[in-house]
């Protein structure tokens, strides 16, 4: 019979105790031991998996996907994209590829729009926001439309060659990223 009261004893005292101790809390003038700076510059987890999806998204891309499996691998990589932080570098190239990724979509969801002004109304509407992004885009776009009647910028434009122009430029920052990561790493 002792044993259970001693098992009670030890346990009230556990809670009673236990509860009631805390540890020493820091000063406000005692230094800090972490040194933000340092921890900035390493790539953090957040960044190495945007990357990684990023990543993902152009092989799907290379190997052919549809636009609304596009569409859902850009809408569940952007919450990393927009959580990755650390290496400036890599950061600011990976949200500059979501942000591609986000224009290739918006341009492939016009096909959706119903009425042939209105697709192409979409699709004018999509390409100068491409355009402002990628302004070396705009004389291979002048190129392809020189000496044709148009009544929209789109109508002449291939679709197919668009999105590669753009996924071409998504590739690019994807792999200024990655690099950016990889050198960080080899340097520590």
């Amino acid at each position: 019979m002792q044993l259970p009261k001693l098992a009670i004893f030890l346990t009230a005292s556990v809670i009673l105790f236990g509860c009631t101790s805390r540890p020493p809390q820091p000063k406000a003038s005692q230094p800090s031991l972490t040194r933000p700076t340092a921890i900035a510059q390493l790539p953090n987890k957040p960044l190495k998996a945007a990357v990684k999806e990023l990543e993902m998204i152009q092989i799907k891309v290379k190997s052919g996907i549809d636009d609304r499996a596009y569409s859902l691998i850009v809408a569940n990589t952007l919450p990393l994209v927009e959580n990755a932080n650390g290496q400036a570098q890599a950061v600011a190239a990976a949200k500059s590829a979501m942000a591609g990724h986000q224009l290739a979509l918006k341009f492939w969801q016009c096909d959706r729009v119903e009425g042939y002004d209105e697709l192409h109304q979409c699709r004018d509407n999509v390409l100068s926001k491409v355009l402002a992004k990628y302004p070396d885009l705009k004389s291979q776009v002048k190129a392809a439309i020189k000496g044709k009647e148009r009544s929209s910028l789109s109508t002449d434009l291939d679709e197919q060659g668009i999105l590669e122009r753009i996924w071409e430029k998504t590739s690019a920052d994807t792999e200024i990223a990655s690099r950016a990561i990889s050198i960080n790493l080899s340097q520590r």
